[in-house]
């Protein structure tokens, strides 16, 4: 499978330039979320995973539009505890900061003692074997499972599975970045509607208990809130076992972007 971006050299650093596999909705120009996620998230995982820690949350910010120019990402040490360890990853475009994330790792250990709730861990999966050549499945509750998108523009919970493309070539996405990138999907089954999706969020939060296992990572729509064009969306992470963890976006109105 072709990655999102080719690595190339711009101004004696490694950067990173998107391809028509990283294309967003929201313009020819522009790098799709889940593209500019995923690639934060490998330069991360390269330079500040620490063996025995697990990343337990990753919030994203994406200032300004990310656009198909090379990119230069650049990360940093901010604490190292013997418990918990935050970096930072700040992605540069023609010298502009357009993307940023605050990666906090924690130590694994084991389960606190006692009983606690739980919510139901059925997982939404979808028949890939029906047909091993789609790469994302969908699903509203009127529709059941299809390959494509544009069959759920309906008020149902929405949910989506994704076998994710690499980032750069030659390297499958390890399971950290498919939990990411796929994480990003939460704007889409948390804002989908009978208008399409209305919403651009400029953000996202990852929170993982533990990373996938299997090429496929799904996300299932737990709410949406919206109010005066400003939205809120939350979702579960899960692979073919159960959930993972949990994804959040908040998001405002862009539906100029069609007119």
């Amino acid at each position: 499978m072709k990655p999102f971006f080719e690595v190339v050299s711009h101004d004696g650093e490694v950067a990173y330039r998107a391809n028509e596999h990283a294309q967003s909705a929201w313009g020819d120009d522009h790098v799709a979320g889940p593209a500019v996620v995923g690639l934060l998230a490998q330069v991360l995982e390269d330079e500040q995973h620490v063996e025995g820690f697990m990343p337990a949350r990753t919030t994203f910010e994406l200032l300004r539009a990310f656009k198909t120019v090379p990119t230069i990402v650049r990360t940093e040490t901010i604490r190292t505890g013997s418990r918990i360890k935050v970096a930072r990853a700040d992605a540069f475009q023609n010298d502009t900061l357009v993307a940023t994330a605050m990666h906090v790792q924690y130590r694994m250990s084991e389960n606190a003692p006692g009983d606690r709730w739980r919510p139901d861990a059925t997982v939404p999966a979808p028949p890939v074997d029906t047909d091993p050549s789609a790469v994302t499945w969908y699903h509203s509750d009127r529709v059941g499972w299809t390959s494509e998108l544009e069959k759920h523009l309906n008020a149902d919970r929405s949910t989506a599975w994704w076998n994710v493309l690499p980032m750069t070539a030659d390297r499958p996405p390890s399971p950290y970045v498919r939990a990411v990138t796929t994480a990003e999907w939460t704007s889409l089954v948390t804002n989908l509607g009978t208008e399409w999706v209305g919403y651009i969020n400029g953000d996202l939060t990852v929170a993982l208990s533990r990373l996938p296992e299997g090429d496929w990572v799904g996300v299932r729509e737990d709410s949406h809130i919206d109010t005066e064009g400003i939205a809120v969306g939350t979702t579960t992470l899960y692979d073919v076992h159960g959930p993972i963890g949990s994804g959040m976006v908040t998001a405002l109105n862009n539906t100029r972007a069609f007119s």
